[in-house]
């Protein structure tokens, strides 16, 4: 058996983000057979990380937040990869992580056919120095489309000195001044339960005055919001596995062909904090919600006009204004999205898939997934499984 390598781990181990990250490495150790001994030590998410002075190792993947430790690992010459969103050391320590500018594009694409028309950024409030990329994409994705969007952007230096109840009532000031209903993008879920706080402080309802969506789903955080937070799933145990590979290359003295790789995230997952049709029409907003409680069954436009008391143009009008789109194509949209969530969260196989979210044939269902994805459920599973399956 070849002599097994040190390899350090600075990931935190409090957020869903660094243990899912932690799992992928773990499962490509596993599923290619690398006698790997980590290194790895209990730490929060903005804990600031450093190889203690006297270990000797052969490899690193950090979330690399600082200049600090991305200068150690320059000058020990060691092995590593970046997984954070954060650039330092860019050009000399490969990077691996997520794409950010997708995952914002995905979170505006999920408020807009939600049906919102106001929008609104929060970043995070405890990294003021970070160049927020994703609030940017995110910005950028609504003026695309001619939609504005309001951001939180407190001065820095000021905010920070400011207690914890004092932060809170401000940003309660600035989301009270929106207008109503807003669908509200947070930098993650630890800013985005500050967000639900400040709303309930304020009496806002969420997601009634407020829809909040997390940047970086996170299950505690997540959880323990009042209501529940909807976040963005960034893959993490991929990010995790294509790092680990990454790493593994470079301790074998190999080039990498991709010194930096951005991985797209997997969906939204959908919580109370935006579970809201943001129609002002009250029988268009039933006749959204009938389909997303009946899509699994034979649903047809007839049923829904029975639910309804309205005219087929005027429901076919209604939905192209405030949705871009046909009742029959929010229909198709619905069933796509249950279905993305039962091949993320189950093993079901894709014939029972399609039966479950209400297509007749399996078929129906790959043509849908491929209109609105531009994949197959098939691909789709096998990019999310892989990593899984390889490391059982």
């Amino acid at each position: 058996m070849p002599s097994p390598r040190r390899v350090a781990l600075l990931i935190d181990t409090a957020t869903s983000w660094g243990a899912g990250l932690i799992e992928g490495i773990a499962a490509y150790a596993k599923s290619r057979e690398r006698h790997w001994l980590f290194s790895l030590e209990p730490r929060g998410k903005y804990d600031r990380m450093l190889l203690p002075d006297h270990w000797r190792g052969d490899g690193v993947v950090a979330r690399i937040t600082h200049s600090a430790l991305a200068e150690q690992l320059v000058d020990r010459r060691l092995p590593a990869v970046n997984v954070s969103w954060f650039r330092y050391g860019e050009n000399l320590i490969p990077r691996c992580t997520c794409d950010e500018v997708a995952a914002a594009e995905m979170a505006a694409k999920y408020f807009v056919d939600h049906g919102y028309r106001q929008f609104a950024y929060c970043g995070s409030t405890l990294r003021p120095r970070h160049y927020d990329r994703l609030g940017e994409a995110f910005a950028a994705a609504l003026a695309r489309i001619g939609q504005p969007c309001q951001r939180f952007a407190p001065d820095p230096q000021r905010f920070a000195e400011l207690d914890s109840e004092q932060q809170l009532q401000e940003l309660s000031g600035w989301l009270s001044a929106l207008p109503k209903p807003t669908a509200l993008l947070a930098f993650d879920d630890i800013q985005g339960r500050q967000v639900t706080e400040a709303c309930a402080q304020a009496g806002l309802a969420v997601p009634d005055h407020i829809a909040v969506l997390g940047g970086e789903h996170d299950e505690l955080s997540s959880r323990i919001s009042s209501p529940p937070l909807s976040g963005v799933d960034q893959a993490p145990h991929e990010v995790g596995f294509r790092a680990a590979e990454m790493l593994d290359r470079l301790m074998a003295g190999e080039e990498l062909r991709e010194s930096h790789v951005l991985l797209p995230p997997r969906r939204i997952i959908t919580r109370q904090s935006t579970d809201q049709v943001a129609v002002p029409d009250e029988m268009l907003s039933a006749a959204i919600r009938y389909i997303r409680e009946h899509h699994a069954g034979e649903l047809r436009i007839s049923d829904l006009l029975r639910e309804v008391p309205m005219s087929r143009r005027a429901l076919e009008i209604g939905f192209k204004r405030y949705l871009g789109r046909t009742p029959r194509e929010e229909i198709r949209r619905v069933r796509v999205e249950h279905a993305l969530a039962l091949l993320c969260d189950t093993d079901l196989p894709i014939t029972k898939v399609a039966s479950v979210c209400g297509f007749d044939r399996p078929e129906l269902l790959t043509r849908a997934f491929r209109r609105e994805l531009s994949a197959t459920p098939s691909a789709f599973r096998r990019r999310v499984s892989q990593s899984k399956a390889e490391g059982n």
